[in-house]
């Protein structure tokens, strides 16, 4: 049997702070619940006093022996999105800093997409002479099969942009430069490092499984947002694709991770960011990973 060897996971972010009030978020929040909850005291996640959610847009790098895979790529520069202000012509020093923690676009073997959401592919492209073209040269953008087709049929089939325009800017010139990898949902990148079906925020959702044989991490994208959906996992949020569907999935994941010391680390946590998921279906808690070894998630 042959055993994949040790990981590392770096995180670089984009953009932290103060988001959005909850029920932005999450339909379902109440000023009154989220302050008698565990989160509603904690500063690192929200703002009692200006009834803010804290969220991070970040990306993942895992380093292997034999790869080196960067997860869910951000906002972008220069993207048109008039209607996210806070998104619109970014000018952000994010390659910079991926470079500064070791990680060189040329460096990137992978580039997994969890779901083609506009704040997941931004970095997929940059601006170079007035075209969109990948940032990083070298790299297979993994993308999962039912999640293309679900968001070229999008694009096909109806007059508006579809996805904020990040399918124009940040997807379809990486299938015409011929560097995505359309995979199925469960595919292996290599042993120990494999995607897991996880439908609901979108169609073809997908959570990534990492493990060494000893420990095991879970980069889970968008199925869970923010700390609350660990106390309340029935809130979905407001652009869950099947709101029901993301509810059993969400449930279905805490279920089988509860109690495990496997280090769950989201696409929008705030620092610290990875969490530990204790109790059971009854009631979900979580502790925050400040430190661990295989960890650079400043």
């Amino acid at each position: 049997m042959h055993l994949p060897g040790p990981f590392d996971i770096i995180r670089v972010v984009e953009l932290e702070g103060a988001f959005r009030v909850p029920d932005f978020l999450f339909p379902d929040a109440t000023e009154e619940v989220i302050k008698a909850s565990k989160v509603g005291s904690d500063p690192r996640f929200y703002n009692a006093e200006t009834n803010m959610l804290f969220m991070s847009f970040h990306t993942l790098v895992i380093r292997t022996q034999r790869h080196t895979i960067l997860v869910d790529t951000c906002i972008g520069n220069d993207k048109e999105r008039p209607e996210l202000l806070d998104w619109h012509h970014r000018s952000g020093p994010f390659l910079a800093d991926l470079a500064a923690a070791g990680v060189p676009a040329e460096s990137i073997d992978f580039v997994l997409c969890t779901h083609l959401h506009a704040d997941h592919v931004g970095w997929n492209t940059k601006l170079l002479d007035g075209r969109w073209v990948p940032t990083f040269p070298n790299a297979k953008y993994l993308m999962a099969r039912t999640e293309v087709e679900h968001w070229s049929h999008v694009a096909l089939s109806s007059a508006a942009a579809a996805n904020h325009r990040s399918w124009d800017d940040s997807v379809q010139p990486i299938l015409d430069a011929g560097q995505a990898l359309i995979v199925d949902s469960d595919y292996e990148i290599e042993p120990g490092i494999h995607l897991i079906p996880a439908p609901g925020h979108t169609p073809g959702n997908v959570i990534l499984h990492v493990s060494d044989g000893k420990e095991r991490a879970y980069l889970i994208g968008d199925t869970i947002h923010h700390p609350l959906q660990i106390e309340h996992p029935d809130w979905s949020s407001s652009f869950c694709f099947d709101p029901e569907q993301s509810r059993a999935t969400r449930k279905a994941f805490l279920d089988g991770v509860a109690e495990t010391p496997s280090l769950v680390i989201p696409a929008h946590f705030a620092a610290p960011t990875a969490v530990r998921i204790t109790g059971d279906a009854h009631g979900y808690d979580f502790e925050t990973v400040e430190k661990d070894q295989r960890l650079a998630l400043k």
